[in-house]
């Protein structure tokens, strides 16, 4: 875990919002990188696309019918797939996930934090198996990503322009995010307590399932420890 702005990454554009009128769109990325989970990042670059969205489709199912902004229907994903134990193999690439996506969400700024949060807490349940042992934790990222993705939604600055982070891997991979939204920053330290609370209640979840299955236990003890990292970066702001 880390520290707040204690970040070894570089930033490839000032956060001097308002002031690039050409949204620095490289052409580098695949179509298919575009909203990957972030893993092994050693430089983070923002960028700032013409639109604006604040996380995205549900992932695994629920949420509502209609995004707020009145767009089309939110798409529903059924999991599948074979059950999978938890492995120490498998958990720690989850928290490795966490600590990259903490490093990113830090990185975007006090107003950017809690929809980075939102999108990278549904890019991560995303991947995490939908069956077996991971999916009681799965489905608590997936609600506190529903709920984060919320509070942003209801309290969304559209006076600033929503970024994206490059991501380059150690292995040189490229992976671009979609867009972020800013919350209001009269609001901004309420709705990060708020935001802090969402994760606090999640990592509630997942220590009371460790709590119930011995065989579980210290991968949701693990994966909730993460949480409870991301809840101190938004409480420290």
């Amino acid at each position: 875990m880390i520290k707040k702005k204690t970040l070894p990454y570089v930033l490839g554009a000032p956060l001097a919002i308002g002031i690039i009128a050409t949204p620095l769109l490289a052409t580098t990325e695949r179509p298919e990188d575009v909203g990957r989970s972030f893993v092994d990042t050693t430089r983070i670059e923002l960028i700032y696309p013409q639109y604006a969205q604040v996380g995205g489709d549900d992932i695994g199912g629920g949420g509502g019918d209609n995004n707020d902004d009145g767009g089309a229907p939110v798409n529903r994903r059924v999991p599948a797939g074979p059950p999978v134990e938890a492995t120490e193999a498998q958990t720690t690439v989850i928290i490795r996930k966490m600590d990259d996506n903490e490093r990113l969400c830090d990185a975007l700024g006090d107003v950017y934090d809690i929809g980075c949060f939102a999108q990278t807490y549904r890019e991560l349940a995303n991947d995490i198996p939908a069956n077996g042992d991971y999916a009681e934790a799965r489905e608590t990222i997936l609600q506190a990503a529903r709920e984060l993705d919320d509070l942003v939604r209801r309290n969304i600055d559209r006076q600033k322009p929503p970024l994206s982070a490059r991501l380059t891997t150690s292995t040189g991979e490229t992976v671009r995010t979609p867009p972020i939204a800013a919350v209001r920053a009269d609001r901004a330290p309420q709705l990060r307590q708020q935001a802090a609370d969402i994760l606090e209640e999640a990592e509630t979840v997942l220590l009371r399932s460790a709590s119930s299955d011995a065989t579980r236990a210290i991968h949701f003890q693990r994966i909730a420890a993460a949480v409870g990292s991301n809840k101190v970066l938004l409480r420290s702001g």
